[in-house]
C-alpha cells in the first residue's frame, strides 16, 4: 500500500507543477472615451526576466483579455490614447502617470471586470482570491497613509499594511510579491523574519520565498549575538583617527548616513530621542557618513544637532566601513553589544526603542 502511494504521489507532481491559473477580464469604457487600445503587462512566472505585454483593441468602449498563466500575476493595464486626441491632462497620466489615470493594477485570477470612469480612474469587480488579497492590501495602505503625518517613512506604512495582508492571506501569492519589496537588497531580519514566518507552508516552497530564504537566514544568523562586528577605524570631523574597538564594553549603535539622504535626515531625530534616553545606560551611537563633500557633511551634522562622534572617509558606499558591513543603502544601522558581537541591524523608528529596551535595563 506505501510503495502504491508513493507511486500514485509521484504521477501527480507534474501535474501539480503545471497547474495554470486561468483568468478572463473584461474593459470597460465610458461613452467618449478616446482610448484606442488597452495593453496589458505582467510577469510570465517568477524568473524576473521580460514582462509580456498583450495588446486588445476597443470597440464600442469594450475590450478584453483572456488567458492561462503558471500562477497569479499582477498585471499592468494601461489604456493607449492617440496624442492628436488626448487632452493635456491625458497626455500626461496616460500610461506611467502619477495619479493613475487610464492605469489598471490587478491580479490576473478568474474573472475581472475592469471600469474606467471619465476620469480615466478604475475600479474592480470579481477576481479571484489574490485580487481581493490585493485589494485589502490598497484599503490598508490607504488607511495607514491617510493617518500618518508628512514625516512618517513610506516604507514603514507598506510593511505595516504588508504584515497585515501576510495576516490575513497567509496563503497568497500577493503576500510574497509584496515581501519582494524588503527582500531587494540587504534583509532586514527583524521585518522580514516575522513576515516569512507568518506565510503559509505552500508559500514556503514557492520559488520567489526559496530564491531570497537563505539571505534571510544569512541576516538572521548575523544579529543572532554569534557574528563579531567587524574593526575599522576612521577620521572624525577633526582629523582623529577613531576605531570600533573603543566602545568595547557599551551598546553601540554604528549608525550609517549621508547628509543628502533625506531619509537619513528624518530618522536622525528618532536616533537622538534613543541617544537622549539610553545615553546614561551604556548606550553610545558613531555616526558613519556616507558624504564625497566635507562640507556638506559638517553641515548637516551641525543643522540636525547630531552630538554624537562622526567618521566619514569620504569614498561613498566605498568606504572600508560601508563595504565591511556591507551596506547597499541608507538609512542603515547595526547595533552592537558590549562584548563587540552583533544584535541588531537597520533598526530604524520604534523597533530601535523596542531592541534597546530589551537590552538595556
Amino acid at each position: 500500500m506505501n510503495k502504491l502511494m508513493i507511486l500514485a504521489t509521484a504521477c501527480m507532481l507534474p501535474v501539480l507543477s503545471n497547474a495554470q491559473t486561468a483568468y478572463h477580464i473584461k474593459g470597460q469604457l465610458p461613452t467618449g472615451h478616446q482610448a484606442i487600445k488597452a495593453v496589458m503587462s505582467y510577469p510570465p512566472d517568477d524568473k524576473g526576466g521580460e514582462y509580456k505585454s498583450d495588446t486588445a483593441l476597443i470597440r464600442n468602449g469594450q475590450f478584453g483579455f483572456s488567458g492561462k498563466i503558471g500562477r497569479p500575476q499582477l498585471a499592468e493595464l494601461n489604456l493607449i490614447i492617440p496624442r492628436s486626441k488626448a487632452k493635456p491632462d491625458q497626455q500626461k497620466s496616460s500610461g506611467e502617470g502619477g495619479n493613475m489615470k487610464n492605469v489598471g493594477l490587478f491580479y490576473l485570477d478568474g474573472e475581472i471586470n475592469v471600469t474606467f470612469d471619465r476620469e480615466g480612474m478604475a475600479s474592480y469587480t470579481g477576481g479571484g482570491n489574490e485580487q481581493k488579497a490585493w485589494e485589502y492590501y490598497g484599503s490598508e495602505f490607504s488607511k495607514r497613509s491617510n493617518a500618518a503625518d508628512k514625516n512618517t517613512d513610506g516604507i514603514a506604512l507598506i510593511a505595516e499594511a504588508t504584515r497585515e495582508v501576510i495576516r490575513s492571506f497567509p496563503d497568497s501569492y500577493v503576500s510574497v510579491d509584496l515581501l519582494d519589496i524588503f527582500t531587494q537588497a540587504a534583509i532586514n531580519p527583524d521585518v522580514v523574519g516575522p513576515m516569512y514566518d507568518g506565510l503559509s507552508k505552500r508559500m514556503h516552497q514557492s520559488e520567489k520565498v526559496l530564491n531570497w530564504k537563505p539571505k534571510l537566514d544569512k541576516a538572521r544568523d548575523l544579529v543572532s549575538g554569534k557574528v563579531v562586528a567587524p574593526e575599522f577605524t576612521l577620521n572624525d570631523t577633526d582629523g582623529h583617527p577613531v576605531s570600533l574597538s573603543a566602545y568595547r564594553g557599551n551598546y553601540v549603535l554604528v549608525d550609517f548616513w549621508a547628509s543628502w539622504c533625506v531619509p537619513c535626515r528624518g530618522e536622525n531625530p528618532n536616533v537622538l530621542a534613543a541617544y537622549e534616553k539610553y545615553k546614561n545606560k551604556n548606550f553610545k551611537v558613531l555616526g558613519i557618513s556616507l558624504d564625497t563633500e566635507k562640507k556638506l557633511w559638517l553641515k548637516a551634522i551641525k543643522e540636525d544637532k547630531l552630538p554624537w562622534k562622526q567618521v566619514c572617509d569620504f569614498k561613498a558606499e566605498q568606504g572600508k566601513a560601508a563595504k565591511a558591513y556591507e551596506i547597499s543603502s541608507i538609512p542603515s544601522n547595526v547595533l552592537i553589544d558590549p562584548n563587540g558581537k552583533i544584535v541588531g541591524k537597520d533598526l530604524r523608528g520604534s523597533a530601535l526603542h523596542d531592541r534597546l529596551a530589551e537590552l538595556i535595563r
